[in-house]
């Protein structure tokens, strides 16, 4: 997410569930899962503890943002680059990545003729 200005709240999520495979094998079954079966997707988010008796003052003289460049490397699931000021920033991202790597050996063709 890109934004910017101020903003009140920003909440971003994400739910991932990715399966990476060394040769390209569909069965009919996939494409849905039960995500009770991936404790990831069930847990509760950790919030942090909200800071209390905390009193700040602020004067601004130029209420202005000028920004004369940005690089940015990049931004990702679950995150926001943001120019403003924001009151309440959330972000929550739970990925579930199942690998099934076959070693070299067993994919390469059998010779044994």
């Amino acid at each position: 997410m890109f934004q910017v200005g101020d903003t009140n709240e920003i909440d971003m999520s994400v739910k991932v569930f990715a399966v990476q495979r060394s040769l390209s094998t569909f069965y009919n079954n996939e494409g849905s899962f039960n995500r009770k079966e991936y404790q990831i997707f069930q847990q509760q988010a950790v919030k942090p503890i909200p800071e209390t008796g905390v009193q700040s003052a602020f004067c601004h003289e130029v209420p202005v943002i000028h920004v004369r460049s940005i690089k940015i490397q990049g931004v990702s699931s679950s995150s926001v680059f943001h120019v403003g000021a924001a009151s309440l920033v959330r972000g929550d991202a739970r990925i579930k990545h199942i690998r099934q790597i076959q070693s070299p050996r067993s994919q390469s063709p059998d010779k044994s003729i």
